[in-house]
């Protein structure tokens, strides 16, 4: 059965991350399609907040490729504020656990007013959906960009 935090993308998008927020019944999600990312928070059906960012614009920062987790991040950003999705899932299991184990899986948004945190909501681990992988990288590099891993950021590939 697909949960409504994982069926929150429209047809023609990708997920990003989405879940159901913790002791809440708010759901939070990041889908894109080639052009545009599309951040969502509030209850089913009716969001509280919506936001797009072009995928040219999005600060989106890959795996590092080091760590007991496989994690990635977005950010938005609505005036002074700013939204940091981030999801993933611990790596590290033994041989009687499973690597697909819900419970592995986390999520979570960080807002921010400036520098200053306002507020850190998690996921319900069991209700997250986080589709790491080639997507955003994808996206990112048709939109001729590419990480520079020393400076932590997209650059445009010159023509």
């Amino acid at each position: 059965m697909t949960s409504a935090a994982q069926a929150a993308c429209d047809a023609g998008e990708q997920t990003f991350m989405s879940c159901q927020i913790a002791g809440d019944d708010r759901l939070l999600s990041v889908c894109f399609d080639e052009a545009t990312a599309h951040y969502s928070f509030g209850p089913a059906g009716k969001p509280e907040l919506t936001l797009d960012e072009p995928i040219t614009t999005l600060h989106y920062t890959p795996w590092p490729g080091v760590g007991r987790a496989i994690w990635e991040s977005v950010t938005f950003h609505n005036d002074a504020y700013s939204y940091t999705v981030a999801g993933g899932f611990d790596r590290m299991f033994d041989d009687e656990s499973d690597a697909d184990d819900v419970s592995r899986h986390f999520g979570n948004v960080t807002v921010r007013r400036g520098e200053t945190i306002v507020a850190e909501l998690q996921c319900d681990p069991e209700t997250v959906d986080f589709a790491w992988g080639e997507g955003l990288w994808s996206a990112k590099q048709a939109a001729d960009q590419e990480w520079d891993r020393a400076a932590q950021r997209w650059v445009t590939v010159p023509d």
